[in-house]
């Protein structure tokens, strides 16, 4: 995957389990896509998650993505997310530093609504990086962090 550009949530990692990706749950809740591993994973009817999207996300749950930054610079971030609840929160990381702090995931109302929320200076350097979205804390209502479609460095 090359930057700028978008990264899709159920496009982390090959792996399996802490080495891609960390999951509370053995099973794929969603039942799509890479139903051999743990993430949850569904398809969804959202034009901008190309088909699929992550859900499920739980407290200490995160993923891994390996990217390529054809330029050093500041960019923006804008994550797809959907949440029914108020609360929750996740940080980015890039090689191993927490580049966001903690990001507050919207209340969309709903599982199905998406909003696109943006996170501008995210300083990333040429070449190879490792990306890793990490799941703080739980919403209020159901003890999840949400739903992520894509990740896109602009």
């Amino acid at each position: 995957m090359s930057l700028p550009g978008v990264v899709q949530a159920e496009n982390y990692d090959n792996g399996g389990q802490n080495v891609a990706y960390s999951d509370t749950t053995s099973t794929n809740s969603g039942g799509a896509y890479r139903t051999a591993e743990g993430v949850d994973v569904a398809a969804t009817a959202d034009a901008g998650n190309a088909g699929y999207f992550v859900g499920w996300a739980r407290v200490g749950e995160w993923l891994k993505y390996t990217v390529n930054a054809t330029q050093t610079r500041n960019y923006t971030l804008n994550i797809r997310i959907a949440n029914a609840g108020s609360g929750a929160t996740f940080r980015v990381e890039v090689d191993g530093v927490d580049r966001t702090g903690a990001i507050a995931v919207p209340n969309t109302l709903d599982w199905n609504t998406w909003q696109t929320i943006s996170i501008s200076g995210i300083p990333l350097t040429q070449g190879q990086r490792v990306i890793r979205v990490v799941m703080l804390t739980a919403n209020t209502q159901n003890n999840s962090v949400g739903n992520f479609g894509f990740f896109s460095f602009q």
